[in-house]
């Protein structure tokens, strides 16, 4: 059993840890406070000339550390955002930003460390790139990243997360080797009960169960007894990605927001899908709860297990990529190409922003986009608008009733310039639509844990595949447009009347939405 160190932390060294937090919050705080306090501490010309002399020095820092954040390679909207409060007020926004940075990037240190454990782990695969001028823009986008394509490979694709996780527990009943478990959200539950049902029963079998979740992403949700009663199982080994004890900082970046599960090594699982009841209906929050997930068996499943060795290691510093050899099977002669990718701040690029802009813009006749989140830079959504310019049907479709309000406000304040633009968009009726797919020209889509929204594509771990020339791409599109059917079409002149004081929040949080 593996249990992170600092969840293990006697409880002396968890009091010291909480102290630090505070401590550092303080911090950022108490220069903000001092600096105001000197302000209005002094009186007459003294007064005077000490408050432009620290007015003009904080401008200056101000203006070098704009000057910084505009040379790094990061959203432009992240850039504006960092300007314009910083020019607003330099002192506390300089030390906010410093200790809090939305650069999705590791330390030198952590870099290096990465890629010395992974330098001699490869997929062994001979790669087959199809001779197909249509896929080539999309397949390039990725390659370019350091993707692979895959073929030999069986998809199927669920539309809905109660038939998936049927499937998923019958395939882990007859695991031979190794299972890999890796969510954002892990609950108590009917769910997670039938998982750990099945997962002791291959536990007992001489299986190896490696789990892993997201710290932030369960906290609140995830109790110790349910943590007591999984490590009870036979050959598990459990890590949480990054646990923050109490810590006080603003953001909470760089979470492991992946979901998948990998079988033997042949099988797999990917989509929108946590391990708690209300993605299997037995929990009512947001009203439906709509989601997806794709299964892959074959080749493509390497991917995954390469994928979460990577998270293995940040979460434990150990390598286990060459213990997980996959089965051999016979699946050939499959339909359809795969590329399957992970994204976050070790990858020092951007496969998820790449593959959906290439997407977008390699789109013909429809593009079809299924988000819980419309909160990405001012370079997709001209990428959107010009789509429906060009007479390309572009829709979307977003929750009827929103999970984090802020957000779901910021989203709706893209409305107006799509909808000029001549772009459909769908609210789903009585439900909270967090499936994250997009379609295109029957021929390509995507599936995964990937919003349209700043963490998800410039922050966070995430994963997904891009299906190509698949048959259950119309499958995808049939469920997309039969939800669509039961949706609220956005119409524009109902929106543009709809209440100022909407459109004034919306306009205010609009301007620090990189943040969320």
């Amino acid at each position: 059993m593996t249990i992170n160190e600092r969840r293990s932390l006697p409880l002396w060294k968890k009091l010291i840890a909480i102290l630090i937090s505070i401590i550092a919050f303080g911090f950022q705080t108490l220069l903000a406070i001092l600096f105001i306090v000197f302000l209005i501490s002094f009186e007459g010309e003294l007064y005077k000339t000490i408050t432009g002399i620290v007015y003009l020095v904080a401008k200056f820092i101000g203006v070098l550390y704009v000057f910084y954040i505009l040379r790094k390679p990061i959203s432009l909207n992240y850039k504006l955002t960092w300007t314009f409060l910083i020019l607003i007020a330099p002192i506390p926004f300089c030390i906010i930003y410093t200790m809090n940075s939305n650069s999705k990037k590791f330390s030198r240190k952590k870099q290096r460390m990465f890629n010395e454990a992974f330098k001699e782990v490869n997929i062994e695969y001979n790669e087959f790139v199809p001779d197909n001028y249509d896929l080539m823009p999309i397949i390039n986008s990725l390659r370019y990243n350091g993707n692979k394509v895959f073929s030999n490979t069986k998809y199927t694709f669920f539309n809905d997360i109660v038939d998936k996780n049927n499937d998923m527990i019958n395939e882990i009943k007859k695991a031979k080797k190794y299972i890999l478990l890796e969510y954002f959200i892990i609950a108590e539950g009917k769910l997670m009960d039938s998982l750990f049902e099945a997962l002791n029963e291959r536990a007992n079998a001489g299986v190896k169960i490696y789990f892993l979740y997201d710290d932030v992403g369960s906290k609140g949700i995830l109790v110790r007894k349910l943590i007591k009663k999984l490590t009870k199982i036979k050959n598990i080994q459990i890590s949480n990605y990054q646990p923050l004890g109490i810590n006080l900082k603003l953001m909470f970046n760089y979470r492991d927001h992946r979901k998948m599960c990998v079988i033997d090594g042949i099988i797999s699982y990917c989509g929108g899908d946590n391990i708690a009841d209300e993605y299997v209906h037995l929990k009512e929050r947001f009203g439906y709860w709509r989601d997806n997930c794709g299964k892959y068996e074959g080749d493509a499943s390497m991917a995954f297990t390469y994928l979460f060795s990577q998270m293995w290691y940040l979460s434990t510093k150990k390598v286990i990529f060459d213990e997980l050899k996959p089965l051999e099977v016979d699946i050939k002669n499959q339909e359809g190409y795969f590329m399957v990718f992970g994204d976050g701040p070790s990858t020092l690029k951007n496969p998820a922003y790449d593959s959906f802009m290439s997407m977008i813009i390699n789109a013909k006749k429809y593009l079809y986009i299924s988000t819980p989140y419309l909160l990405t830079d001012e370079a997709m959504l001209q990428a959107i608008e010009m789509k429906a310019k060009c007479g390309v049907d572009v829709r979307i479709l977003m929750p009827g009733i929103p999970d984090k309000k802020p957000v779901y406000y910021m989203g709706r304040s893209s409305y107006s310039r799509l909808l000029n633009a001549g772009v459909k968009i769908y609210e789903a009726k009585d439900c909270f639509n967090h499936a994250k797919n997009i379609i295109v020209d029957d021929r390509y889509a995507f599936e995964g844990t990937i919003n349209l929204d700043y963490r998800s594509l410039f922050l966070h771990y995430e994963c997904g595949v891009i299906i190509m020339d698949n048959p259950e791409i119309f499958k995808m599109k049939d469920d997309y447009l039969a939800f669509i059917d039961k949706s609220k079409e956005v119409i524009r002149d109902e929106w543009e009347r709809r209440p100022l004081i909407q459109k004034i929040i919306a306009f205010i949080l609009n301007i620090i939405a990189p943040f969320f």
